[in-house]
């Protein structure tokens, strides 16, 4: 016949106390993973991030994603849910939830049971001791605190690898525009060279030019050709880096951008981003967390000083000596001779042996003691390690802290110089080439010029424009750059 467990509870009180004892230690780490992922929204500005009790649901997000090509922002988002790095990371937050939990039981009770048999046979001689561990109850709150210490460096920690891979993914995603850029300004350069072919050819056939005019304008138009098929190599090469982000390296898959560069932007000061650094970076909070957890090991190790206090009850039941075989034609002739006629044995009444037992000391039972004494080990050595490595964590945050300011001020000056450079190229570089190109042509048509000015003119326009593209990734990189450094995205 089967009874529930509500049922078996109700009939055994017992029962109920250790079911509800086994519940509240179980581990649930479910409001740790959405701590993670609203730390991850709010820096990165995904709306989708990764869930280990969403998993099933991830590869039709993705999919749904997909349909239409990506922007980058999408891009991000694919890698916060697919990446399988990032999905790792995620369960160590379940294992330092575990941790907490574990941090917060006691140690279980210890029982011992000694049986010994007298040589002659008989009643064995019993002890039982049933003993608690008690220096749990003075350590479970420091270990408690150390545990949630390390879960919350945990939780930042997986943050802080999601906004890695967000900039990661972003550089990359601009990578991939930039090649792509290039390739449309190449192919508008080829235009341009072969118009120049062209020109060199009617010329020739017209008989005002030679031969070697149409030579060095088709070589010039072979160049870009080669330059075209480079650049969409690189730009093959950089969207399968960036598919091995997204965990997307299987065919039918691969990420299709539909995104273009960022636009240049007003620089920022350089003291409000520093500011939102301190903020926002969220290995400079996990650095925190481990002063705090070091700083609570030390306290715990002086708590360990007695390593071991027990307290429990103790249980001795001695032997008895089995009674010997009893001879009764032997014990009726001695008595009949001792009473100078045939007469029985002497026989105890019950009452007699009880009154006799009654006098016999059974069993002892009582409490039981015991403790490490620290005589010789007081944990002088844990307890020093422990403060050097709580100095150690302090030097470790201030250290970060000034990294942080280096990597912000570093991160800034790039974006600003990239900035310049974008602007020089498309304020003066760009429009003198195109002017230096439009009146070689015409001086060349006129006859006036060989065709060497048409192509240098022709050369220095390519180049700029290869270059302002570059440029131009080059300051969106320094953005991604930058955002990783404050950690997270730029405010308005």
């Amino acid at each position: 016949m089967r009874h529930s467990l509500s049922e078996i509870r109700g009939r055994c009180p017992l029962a109920g106390v250790v079911g509800l004892l086994v519940g509240c230690a179980s581990v649930e780490p479910g409001a740790d993973y959405r701590q993670a992922g609203d730390l991850i929204r709010h820096r990165v500005g995904s709306g989708e991030v990764y869930d280990p009790q969403a998993d099933a649901l991830v590869e039709d997000k993705v999919d749904a994603l997909l349909v239409d090509g990506l922007t980058i922002d999408e891009a991000v988002q694919v890698a916060l849910l697919n990446n399988r790095g990032l999905q790792g990371a995620f369960l160590d937050i379940g294992v330092s939830r575990a941790e907490v939990v574990q941090s917060g039981l006691l140690a279980n009770p210890t029982a011992s049971f000694l049986a010994k048999l007298p040589e002659g046979g008989g009643r064995a001689h019993v002890e039982f001791e049933l003993a608690q561990e008690l220096v749990d109850l003075w350590q479970i709150p420091v270990r408690k605190k150390i545990a949630e210490a390390q879960l919350e460096v945990t939780v930042l920690e997986v943050a802080r690898q999601a906004i890695e891979l967000a900039a990661d993914i972003r550089a990359a995603c601009y990578r991939v525009v930039t090649l792509e850029q290039s390739e449309a300004t190449v192919r508008e350069n080829l235009q341009l060279v072969e118009q120049s072919e062209d020109l060199a050819r009617r010329r020739f056939e017209a008989g005002e030019a030679s031969q070697l005019d149409v030579n060095l304008a088709r070589s010039n138009t072979i160049d870009v050709r080669l330059e075209l098929l480079q650049l969409e190599r690189e730009r093959r090469l950089a969207e399968a880096a960036l598919a091995r982000l997204l965990n997307l390296s299987e065919a039918g898959r691969q990420p299709v951008l539909r995104d273009a560069l960022p636009e240049i932007q007003a620089p920022a000061d350089e003291d409000a981003l520093l500011g939102l650094a301190m903020t926002q970076r969220l290995d400079a909070r996990a650095a925190e967390f481990r002063v705090r957890a070091a700083e609570n090991q030390v306290q715990q190790e002086w708590l360990k000083v007695f390593p071991s206090v027990s307290a429990g009850i103790a249980l001795e039941r001695s032997e008895r000596r089995a009674l010997p075989g009893r001879n009764v034609l032997a014990d009726t002739a001695r008595d009949s001779i001792a009473a100078g006629g045939l007469t029985a044995p002497t026989i105890e009444s019950r009452a007699q042996r009880r009154a006799e037992r009654r006098q016999e000391i059974d069993a002892i039972l009582g409490p039981s003691f015991s403790a490490t004494l620290p005589i010789w080990d007081q944990n002088q050595a844990q307890i020093a390690k422990a403060r050097y490595q709580a100095e150690q964590r302090r030097k470790e945050y201030e250290d970060l802290v000034d990294g942080i300011a280096n990597q912000v001020g570093q991160a800034a000056t790039s974006l600003r110089s990239a900035r310049q450079i974008v602007q020089f190229y498309r304020d003066e570089a760009l429009p003198q080439s195109n002017q230096n190109l439009d009146g070689a042509r015409r001086l060349y048509q006129a006859g006036e010029q060989g065709i060497i000015v048409v192509i240098e003119a022709q050369e220095s326009l390519v180049a700029r424009r290869r270059a302002y593209v570059s440029a131009l990734g080059e300051y969106a990189a320094a953005m991604a750059e930058l955002e990783r450094a404050i950690g997270g995205r730029l405010s308005e």
